[in-house]
């Protein structure tokens, strides 16, 4: 009888036959599939091709022995650091689905897999599916690191890796993208408050290139290369960030700053073989939620630093509209003129007033779409703008309500605004042809003058004489 079986994912094998029973990995059969297996230990193989020579040699030395489960990387890293028969604190492993790394790195012991699997409830397709997730039995497991070839020339350390020396060094990894985040604000400020009296580096390894020429306002960027080492004084690290690859980076000292509450995050899981020099939690209560996440029982707390730069603090524009959703009212140029402020990245709110927004989502773009109300004249008055952009007015009463107010207005070539007396002194008329996406060019010139000319001023023109035909038809 075989000691252990193998589950290829997609390989097949003829060698070690003699030793090792082969099963193709199939996850609809996968329980039974492991209790008829021949062997007294279980382990899966993602990949053939990513084991080192002397893998499965290496893995059947360990099945003579006595455990429950055994954890065997056959990559070069086992979270970041290098090993090669080093004994390491398990992971809890959390919430992890089958098809992750972390289950290609186990033997397992037929009967203790077999009642992790057995312990569930239900036998659903989910549970098989999810038959992997919950890796929190291991006990005691044995660690041994098969690293392959030619992956070691690679990620190793060697004395022949140019060395990149730096004082302060915060290391952003991927996760420091996307334009709603906290943690780049926290870099940014970090940079106004202290870039121009320490020597701080922003360390990266991928990084979209608006975030990265906002980061060098502030600090030198550098991207990681695998073929340098590097050495530092002091490094910063966000727990979002988490992970650095511990091969390359060395420091005297690791900081791990805690942006959020620990409790609030679905995914987090308790780092417990972590090793940092200080845990700093961004405010006192994000350090007192920290505990029990991490290998301390002491939090630092620093609060955020903040200081704005006044290059960034941009006129917000204010616009306002009142239509009926109706063809002739033409809402799609206001479409088009917010599509132009949001790629230019002018900052601005668009209410719009109407009995239904001619979109599926509420807010397109920066334009909201809000119910009528009976009263929008506060909104109208606050105005930067007040815009109608209609094929057809009569005698438009929210243009005539915006003049009263002193509100400048964006609107269309209409005659019934000459008769009103309103000219380009009011503010601005877009010709109709301006909206066709030929002369897409010379709207966003007109947006551009609409935003510069936002704070200039403007009267009432309306004249009195315009009450006098109605005085006529009414007996005093």
């Amino acid at each position: 009888m075989k000691n252990l079986t193998t589950f290829l994912l997609k390989d097949e094998l003829n060698d070690y036959k003699d030793i090792i029973e082969f099963k193709k990995f199939n996850q609809e059969t996968i329980i039974e599939d492991i209790e008829n297996a021949d062997g007294k230990y279980i382990n899966f193989i993602k990949d053939v091709s990513h084991t080192a020579d002397n893998y499965f040699e290496t893995i059947v030395k360990y099945v003579q022995q006595e455990f429950d489960i055994c954890f065997i990387n056959y990559t070069v890293e086992i979270d970041g650091k290098t090993v090669s028969t080093e004994k390491l604190e398990a992971p809890e492993i959390q919430k992890r689905p089958y098809k992750d790394d972390y289950i290609w790195c186990y033997i397992w012991k037929k009967e203790k897999l077999l009642d992790i699997l057995r312990s569930e409830e239900h036998q659903t397709k989910e549970y098989i599916d999810s038959l992997f997730t919950y890796l929190n039995y291991i006990e005691e497991p044995i660690y041994h690191h098969v690293p392959s070839e030619p992956m070691i020339k690679d990620f190793m350390y060697t004395d022949e890796k140019e060395e990149v020396r730096r004082k302060n060094v915060i290391y952003v990894g991927t996760y420091c993208n996307g334009q709603f985040n906290g943690y780049i604000t926290w870099l940014k400020n970090l940079g106004r408050c202290f870039g121009n009296d320490y020597e701080i580096t922003v360390l990266y390894d991928e990084i979209f290139e608006p975030t990265k020429k906002e980061f060098e306002k502030y600090f030198e960027t550098l991207k990681r290369e695998e073929k340098k080492n590097y050495v530092f004084d002091r490094l910063l690290v966000t727990y979002s960030t988490y992970y650095y690859p511990k091969n390359i980076l060395v420091m005297d000292e690791n900081y791990l700053f805690i942006h959020g509450i620990m409790s609030d995050y679905r995914s987090s899981r308790k780092y417990k073989y972590d090793n940092y020099t200080k845990y700093i939690g961004v405010s006192q209560i994000s350090a007192k939620k920290a505990e029990g996440y991490f290998p301390t029982d002491h939090f630092d707390y620093i609060l955020n630093p903040i200081k704005l730069d006044p290059n960034d603090i941009q006129p917000h524009l204010k616009l306002v509209s009142a239509q009926r959703n109706d063809p002739i009212k033409k809402p799609i140029r206001i479409h088009s003129i917010s599509q132009i402020l949001d790629e230019e990245n002018i900052p601005y709110t668009w209410n719009v007033f109407t009995d239904s927004s001619p979109y599926d989502d509420d807010i397109y773009g920066g334009v909201i779409y809000r119910r009528s109300v009976q009263n929008p004249l506060s909104y109208i008055k606050d105005a930067d703008y007040y815009v109608q952009l209609s094929d057809s007015e009569a005698c438009s009463y929210s243009v005539m309500e915006a003049l009263a107010l002193n509100t400048k207005v964006i609107l269309t070539p209409l005659d019934c605004y000459k008769e009103m007396g309103v000219d380009e002194t009011q503010g601005f008329i877009i010709p109709f042809e301006y909206f066709e996406q030929e002369n897409r060019d010379k709207l966003k010139e007109v947006v551009h003058k609409i935003v510069a000319d936002q704070k200039k001023e403007m009267h009432n023109k309306l004249s009195p004489n315009m009450y006098k035909d109605y005085e006529k038809l009414f007996i005093k």
